[in-house]
């Protein structure tokens, strides 16, 4: 199994970042035998969408192979040479998406935000047809914003479905982890069926790995 781990922060030493370090430990120790990548928004440079359409023609894209050597295929990719072009390698392959996402009235933050619409190229692809593989996202917030995170979890759930990936969990941390990163509280669950309706909430799940940061 691939799984991947994006950290839709740009703080690098956040809430955020600390969940997804505990999430990345975690997945060490339970499934030594899988492939794990951790993204950091805030490492990377990915640039905004800017509408250009030029994702919507299929362009050369050079991969490697299992053996070692490069193949060309045509695939759609976005026009901008960024880190983004790295990140479509890792969705492609990717089994299962975990997403640690900060709430920012409600939504995206606007480098995690680039990254969603960068996706665009798969909606060209028709990628999101067919079986969908399984994707997680964490909310994780201070707490205190009655607008809740609503705006948050259809923007996830919208772009990477067009990358063929379904929502199937969302993990409530607002106000729940302290600004050193400690867990205060369990996370509420929410999870969805086929059809992306709101089963019935879950409590006490959680932090299971314990109540401190790994290091």
């Amino acid at each position: 199994m691939k799984r991947l781990i994006i950290v839709g922060s740009p703080r690098t030493d956040g809430r955020s970042a600390h969940l997804a370090e505990m999430l990345f430990e975690a997945n060490i120790d339970e499934r030594p035998e899988d492939e794990l990548f951790l993204v950091p928004v805030s490492e990377v440079e990915i640039g905004p969408c800017i509408g250009c359409d030029g994702c919507r023609e299929k362009s050369n894209v050079i991969l490697k192979g299992d053996d070692g050597k490069e193949v060309t295929v045509q695939r759609h990719r976005c026009v901008f040479d960024d880190d983004m072009q790295t990140l479509y390698d890792l969705v492609d392959d990717a089994d299962e998406v975990t997403v640690v996402a900060p709430v920012y009235f409600s939504g995206a933050s606007a480098p995690f935000k680039c990254v969603l619409d960068r996706l665009q190229p798969y909606y060209w692809a028709d990628a999101g047809k067919g079986k969908k593989r399984p994707a997680t996202l964490h909310v994780i917030g201070e707490g205190g914003d009655p607008h809740g995170y609503d705006a948050l979890v259809s923007e996830v759930r919208s772009a990477f479905a067009c990358a063929g990936f379904r929502l199937e969990r969302v993990f409530d941390w607002v106000g729940k982890i302290d600004a050193d990163g400690e867990i205060t509280a369990d996370a509420r669950e929410i999870t969805f069926d086929a059809a992306g309706k709101k089963q019935r909430p879950k409590l006490d799940i959680s932090s299971g790995q314990g109540k401190q940061r790994g290091k």
